[in-house]
């Protein structure tokens, strides 16, 4: 029992010796390192202090002043006052983001949001007053200020949304008329001697030995498969080239084209069409082209119509239900003549092959005719139903994407062409046709 004792008091001894041993071992390491690693945790505090400070102080960027404000000796914490300031770093920061220096712009748009961050509202109130000339005080300083800001920066129809859109863009083009802005700015590139450099001085640019009536009968050429796109593109080369690509007689041919009543004589018409650019669109033929509702030949209207039919089952506790999907189709030809067709066969099989001579069922041939208050009225005739003839009324509507690329439902019904008698037909699974460019579609004029 003592042998047994005195062995196990050893081994405590052992173990509190060494306990100690390790006590003292982690003080020492404590002592040591502790003022090194709160000096390492201040001098980080102190960095990222100062880091902070920086970050501040390049956010906070002194603008220069536009204008004084009338109260030099109101308070700094005044709203009105905060509010002119932030809606004069705004304006700024709008200058710089058309200058092309974004990294500057936003700078200034963080500022003026942290001042006031219902300024963009405001400036967008203010600048739409001033455009469209409502009652404003026009000795204030609000009203000088906005005055100078349309001189510097002419063309600024993008800042209206919806409705102000509208209502903005055509002020701000009538007030570009009024001043002939645009058109001393093209008149003075009419009079430079405008010539095609090379990039590389050792070779030619050989569409520069072209006179300029060749190269406007190549676009010429180039419209008439209804590329007006690639014209756009052609303008964007160069200052001689947009010159080119505004030449009147190219922009008045496509508006001959894609106008033209074809139940009158083609003089005719052209007189027409003539007299209505006169008198709605001050002679200006690109313009009528852009904004004057017309159909789109260059491609297909496609609707996605879904519904749901209940299925059958031998198992009457589950009753599947089957979400049905079909397509229609409408494409249409500037000889006034149209085809439609209802399938479920999805675009990419129908689109390419989409033509007169479609076979399939459901396939319709038709005229159309588009009057000037946007009302698409579409008469059809099926092969297989011989004694009825198909009346779709759409209305043609802009989206974001495009213009005139959308036919909304209105009316559609039938005839029987024996009795005369009409039949409404539901709209109640119908969908709006959206427009798809398809690039293989030719257009004939």
């Amino acid at each position: 029992m003592k042998a047994e004792s005195s062995g196990t008091s050893e081994l405590e001894n052992f173990r509190e010796q060494w306990k100690a041993e390790i006590s003292r071992q982690h003080k020492k390491d404590s002592h040591s390192k502790s003022p090194a690693t709160s000096a390492n945790i201040s001098n980080a505090s102190v960095d990222v202090k100062k880091s902070l400070e920086l970050s501040e102080e390049s956010i906070e960027i002194e603008v220069p002043s536009t204008f004084e404000l009338t109260n030099t000796n109101s308070d700094s914490t005044d709203p009105e006052t905060i509010s002119h300031k932030a809606l004069e770093i705004y304006v700024k920061a709008v200058t710089k983001e058309r200058e092309g220096n974004l990294s500057e712009a936003l700078k200034y748009y963080r500022q003026a949001l942290k001042l006031d961050p219902t300024t963009e509202h405001s400036y967008r109130k203010q600048l739409y007053n001033v455009v469209n000339g409502k009652t404003i005080d026009q000795d204030s300083e609000s009203f000088n200020f906005f005055t100078k800001h349309l001189e510097e920066v002419p063309q600024f129809p993008y800042i209206f949304i919806g409705e102000d859109y509208e209502k903005g863009n055509k002020s701000l083009e009538q007030q570009i008329k009024d001043d002939n802005s645009i058109f001393n700015l093209i008149n003075s590139f009419r009079d430079l001697q405008l010539d095609l450099l090379p990039l590389k001085p050792n070779k030619e640019v050989y569409i520069a030995k072209l006179p300029n009536e060749l190269i406007v009968c190549i676009l010429h050429q180039l419209i008439i498969r209804g590329d007006v796109i690639s014209l756009e593109r052609f303008a964007l080369t160069c200052k001689k080239f947009f010159l080119l690509s505004r030449e009147i007689s190219l922009w008045r041919y496509l508006c001959e084209k894609a106008y033209r009543d074809n139940s009158l004589p083609l003089a005719v018409s052209n007189v027409l069409i003539e007299e209505y650019v006169k008198l709605y669109y001050h002679s200006d033929w690109k313009r009528m082209y852009i904004e004057r509702p017309r159909i789109r030949l260059d491609g297909v209207f496609i609707s996605t119509c879904n519904y749901l039919r209940p299925g059958s089952a031998e198992n009457t506790w589950n009753q599947p239900i089957h979400l049905v999907t079909y397509y229609r189709y409408i494409r249409f030809y500037s000889d006034g003549t149209c085809i439609a067709l209802l399938t479920t066969n999805e675009p990419i099989n129908v689109v390419k092959n989409f033509g007169r001579d479609y076979k399939s069922k459901s396939f319709m041939n038709g005229k159309w005719e588009l009057s000037d208050n946007h009302i698409l009225m579409i008469q059809a005739k099926d092969p297989d139903l011989r004694k009825f003839t198909f009346h779709l009324i759409f209305d043609l509507k802009s989206t974001h994407r495009g213009r005139h690329n959308k036919l909304t439902w209105i009316e559609y019904y039938s005839i029987n062409n024996f009795t005369d008698e009409r039949t409404d037909i539901s709209l109640k699974n119908e969908k709006s046709y959206f427009f798809s460019k398809v690039k293989s579609y030719i257009v004939v004029w």
